[in-house]
């Protein structure tokens, strides 16, 4: 019998950085796969301040129970006014392949049903485990936009 992950999305807020700082810090992997670094606690304070001016833009720390699991971020009306675009999907790495993504995709959908009628979301880097797993929630791959992005699509209809 399969158990059903249940999340709760809290909306960041900018004195929430430490928790996000601790997600990026709890997934080294992620950040060797975008080629990047481990933002810093102050990159994200400036990312959540620049974030709570732009009211298309949502990011949320996904909960189970009082544990936080993983981060959301997301566009509402982007790239057009009917769809809406994932833009980070993070999920702390000891957690990962217990069905959190999923239930986080699955509760997103729900929210965004009957407001947007598609929803992309966007792969950095050579991610192939991300690639993989998008496909595995029903979206589709789209296009690749050079050698470091590729979009996939879903319908919410």
């Amino acid at each position: 019998m399969k158990v059903s992950v249940q999340l709760d999305f809290l909306p960041v807020t900018p004195d929430l950085a430490p928790a996000v700082h601790n997600l990026y810090l709890s997934c080294p992997t992620y950040i060797a796969l975008i080629g990047g670094e481990i933002p810093s606690l102050n990159d994200i304070e400036r990312e959540l301040e620049t974030l709570r001016h732009d009211t298309r833009r949502q990011a949320v720390l996904l909960r189970q129970g009082e544990q936080v699991v993983g981060f959301l971020d997301y566009k509402v009306a982007h790239p057009d006014l009917h769809s809406a675009t994932i833009s980070l999907l993070l999920i702390e790495e000891s957690l990962q392949g217990k069905g959190l993504g999923k239930a986080a995709v699955e509760r997103l959908e729900a929210l965004l049903r009957g407001r947007m009628e598609r929803l992309y979301a966007v792969v950095y880097g050579h991610n192939e485990q991300a690639k993989r797993f998008w496909e595995r929630v029903g979206f589709e791959h789209l296009r690749d936009s050079g050698p470091n992005l590729s979009w996939y699509l879903k319908s919410l209809r």
